[in-house]
């Protein structure tokens, strides 16, 4: 698997959902309307963007400018335009922010942050099943290393 470069550039803010919880308003309704249609020029994007509020072509041009910068972009010039598409899936950004944010936390705090995390999904059988399933999985591809008992 290759490495991805950093997501969470910018921060991470709790109290937020999907994309917002490390981008910005702005950058979160660019990274929303490309990953809905990707593939679309600066007027393009601005079009969608004033759908819900007013904004200065300018400030879309720098936008999406600082995100292709910033890696969460591709771009391909189509004539005289750039045509911009999210470098990442919903599902691969999504990853990316939960692997940064709970590395950064084992690195430093390894059982209380595996213990506050069991603890969080702990009422959810679902998830608790899922998590199972996971630790299972990563188990076999690793040939059984780590399992309780095995040597």
């Amino acid at each position: 698997m290759r490495k991805s470069p950093r997501i969470t550039l910018r921060g991470f803010r709790p109290g937020a959902c999907g994309a917002g919880l490390v981008l910005g308003e702005l950058q979160t309704e660019v990274m929303e309307a490309l990953w809905h249609e990707p593939g679309l020029t600066v007027n393009e994007v601005e079009e969608r963007l004033r759908r819900k509020r007013e904004i200065a072509h300018t400030t879309v041009l720098t936008t999406l400018d600082r995100m292709h910068a910033s890696g969460y972009l591709l771009r391909e010039k189509q004539g005289k335009a750039f045509v911009y598409s999210p470098r990442y899936t919903r599902e691969e950004f999504e990853r990316g922010m939960a692997q940064e944010v709970l590395g950064a936390l084992l690195g430093q705090l390894t059982g209380p942050a595996i213990s506050a995390f069991v603890e969080l999904v702990g009422d959810d059988a679902e998830a608790l099943d899922r998590l199972e399933e996971v630790i299972r999985e990563k188990r076999r591809e690793k040939g059984g290393a780590g399992k309780p008992g095995a040597k």
